[in-house]
């Protein structure tokens, strides 16, 4: 609906052309009337018209000098004037004020009409262009940080996408200031062992992450999270050094984040470059810094670290190769090459050789190879054919070895799939963890979590959720009960973490969703 203002020192001028736009103008609503200058100015900033009809020869403030006063504060309100005096004097003044018509006094109904309903389709069509910008605006907002994170995959992790890099950087914009460094986020649980349930919460950790790098005073490009660990790029921006800017930082996400979600953060800090391109050895360098998480600051600097400590670090790391047995004995095969290459980044950045660092990784394998072997595996013997030339050649193999240490037999163990998904079934609402299923047909969890995946092309975790999701719609078909009682009844302690799963599973919340069943009246009582 456009929203029009008339102005005309005459009364029945105005009553006239208000019943005129009523009885045929559907489209126009008349908000209010002005009978001066003084007044229309007034009621423009109270009213906010699209279109206002002004008479120009009012007493003191004259309709010229309103149109102007009115533009300062609005100037996409369309006029159209109306005036007795057609001169070209007029239409000179008119035109530099960017009227967008006029119509001579006395003029026909099908002549206003006609004019007014010219302005309102133009009015229309612009407001449904500003509409359609706006969508845009809001899916680019959408897409960015999904973009920006495939840019810092492409620059630190060798990763090689459809999209060229300069076209995705061309996408979300360059910031004005192009010195930056890499933050490697590093996530631990709190307690000595993580509960399975405990990593879902990783999901709200990054939202919460992506929520205040938006609102930091550096500009940031968000990885994605890996594993326990999240890279970004950030941006120097104002008048402060790289080292305050980069600790101001690190102190608003250990602040914000420490110890949420039953996590512990720590912050690796690599050094200052000035090309993206070479933003992957300040990767580097952020890892080496956030080697040892015992400090109290929770925060690191490469910068800080003295030549012997670099040493040290890239020699052996026990913490890195923890969590690549954790991975492993999760089932996390993807999880676990990841730590492997980012074992291999550390070696990189150190300054070891490829030769040696081949080596140390050929341990590491050594020692997941009798960790599965104990848990009842049968594996493969892992062994590099030849002696590798670079680090990504390297990190490529490694991740190769990783996945064919175990294989998982072609023949499916109907009997044992079935009676697993029973279990989950009848245990859905319960904390269950990876380790409780592999007990009912006495396997070990990493068969469990590979025989999930390989069959049902999802773990379990997911299969449970779904499983759960689906259960809460049928109670809210099938029952009154409210969304927080489905919510415990269907296993989850937290009504807004359960709407979060529902909405992305389902693509509605559990409202929307709810709303939308069409249930008898009667089955509640049946």
């Amino acid at each position: 609906m456009i929203r029009m203002l008339i102005v005309d020192d005459e009364h029945i001028e105005r009553i006239a052309l208000q019943r005129i736009i009523e009885e045929g103008s559907p489209d126009v609503e008349v908000v209010g009337q002005a009978a001066n200058g003084r007044e229309a100015i007034e009621a423009a900033e109270r009213l906010q018209p699209d279109l206002i009809t002004m008479d120009i020869k009012m007493p003191g403030i004259n309709g010229l000098q309103a149109i102007e006063k009115i533009r300062e504060s609005n100037p996409t309100v369309k006029f159209i004037v109306v005036t007795a005096f057609d001169t070209f004097e007029f239409a000179q003044q008119a035109i530099k004020l960017g009227v967008y018509d006029y119509m001579l006094k006395p003029s026909r109904i099908s002549v206003v009409l006609e004019t007014i309903g010219r302005v309102a389709n133009e009015i229309l069509m612009l407001q449904q262009e500003l509409v359609t910008r706006s969508l845009e605006r809001e899916r680019l907002q959408k897409m960015t940080p999904l973009v920006e994170a495939d840019i810092v995959e492409q620059l630190l992790f060798d990763y090689v996408q459809s999209t060229p890099l300069p076209g995705m950087i061309d996408l979300v914009g360059f910031p004005t200031g192009r010195d930056g460094f890499v933050m490697t986020l590093q996530f631990s649980p709190s307690s000595a062992s993580a509960e399975e349930g405990q990593l879902r919460h990783l999901d709200d950790v990054y939202m919460q992450i992506n929520e205040l790098s938006r609102g930091m005073s550096n500009p940031i490009w968000l990885g994605k999270m890996s594993g326990n660990q999240v890279p970004a790029i950030i941006f120097l921006d104002g008048e402060f050094s790289y080292r305050a800017q980069a600790i101001g930082v690190a102190k608003k996400w250990i602040q914000a984040l420490d110890g949420k979600h039953g996590f512990r953060l720590f912050i690796g800090i690599g050094g200052v470059r000035k090309d993206v391109r070479d933003m992957r050895k300040s990767y580097q360098e952020a890892l080496l810094a956030s080697m040892d998480q015992s400090l109290l600051a929770r925060y690191c600097l490469y910068e800080n670290l003295t030549q012997d400590e670099i040493q040290a670090i890239g020699v052996r790391n026990l913490e890195m190769e923890k969590i690549v047995l954790e991975e492993i004995r999760r089932g996390n095969l993807d999880g676990a090459g990841d730590q492997i290459a980012r074992m291999i980044d550390v070696f990189e950045g150190s300054g070891q050789g490829v030769g040696l660092s081949q080596q140390r990784i050929f341990e590491v394998l050594i020692v997941v190879t009798r960790m599965l072997q104990d848990m009842g595996m049968e594996v493969c013997t892992p062994y590099f054919p030849y002696s590798t030339t670079s680090y990504m050649q390297l990190k490529a193999e490694a991740r190769m070895l990783i996945h064919h240490l175990v294989q998982v037999g072609d023949v499916v163990e109907t009997d044992l799939l079935q009676t697993m998904k029973l279990y989950i079934q009848a245990h859905a609402h319960e904390d269950l963890s990876l380790e409780r299923i592999a007990a009912t047909v006495d396997r070990n969890p990493f068969y469990v979590s590979k025989l999930f995946k390989e069959h049902f092309g999802m773990n379990y975790i997911d299969f449970l959720t779904q499983y759960r999701i689906e259960m809460a719609k049928q109670l809210m078909q099938e029952t009154d009960k409210s969304l927080k009682e489905i919510t415990f009844e269907v296993g989850y302690n937290d009504p807004n973490y359960f709407s979060r799963v529902f909405k992305k599973l389902v693509g509605h919340s559990p409202t929307d969703y709810r709303k939308m069943l069409i249930r008898p009246t009667n089955k509640k009582h049946s």
